[in-house]
């Protein structure tokens, strides 16, 4: 019998390499598990996502690239178009909104931000704003919202 048992079906040697693959196998599973929970931790304790608004409502370019520039008021209309309903109020908390309007690399930026009167100050604080980009002929070519009041508490 001596003689078949270091040819048995199952060597030492195999049964043991099968165990330590098996190990193996079980590490790099918890590895990769460990890995994307570092991951999610890490990505929401970074912060808010950046979001952009796009579509025909909130960030159109339907105007012809060959169409005559736009000076700041155009901008300002334009970019009031693009506004999602009622941002500008008047609501309870919302009396308007003011522009700040930059022309800069043959592109407006325009920045919105929502006010409400009080004692007729024009008080921002907790109120949201959006920034636009819009190309020379009044094309959209980004719409930013801002943070959402509380998202980073």
């Amino acid at each position: 019998m001596t003689e078949g048992a270091g040819n048995s079906a199952c060597p030492a040697g195999t049964a043991a390499a099968a165990i330590g693959a098996g190990r193996a196998a079980g590490w790099r599973a918890r590895g990769v598990a460990a890995a994307v929970a570092a991951g999610f931790a890490l990505g929401t304790a970074a912060g808010p996502v950046d979001l952009y608004l796009d579509g025909p409502q909130f960030c159109p370019r339907d105007v012809s690239a060959t169409a005559p520039r736009i000076g700041e008021a155009q901008a300002v209309a334009r970019t009031k178009t693009m506004l999602p309903r009622d941002f500008c109020g008047p609501t309870a908390f919302v009396s308007g909104c003011t522009f700040d309007v930059e022309n800069e690399y043959d592109s407006w930026r325009v920045y919105v931000h929502q006010y409400r009167d009080v004692a007729g100050r024009k008080e921002k604080g907790g109120l949201q704003h959006t920034y636009l980009i819009l190309d020379k002929v009044g094309n959209c070519l980004a719409h930013i919202p801002g943070t959402e009041f509380g998202a980073n508490n």
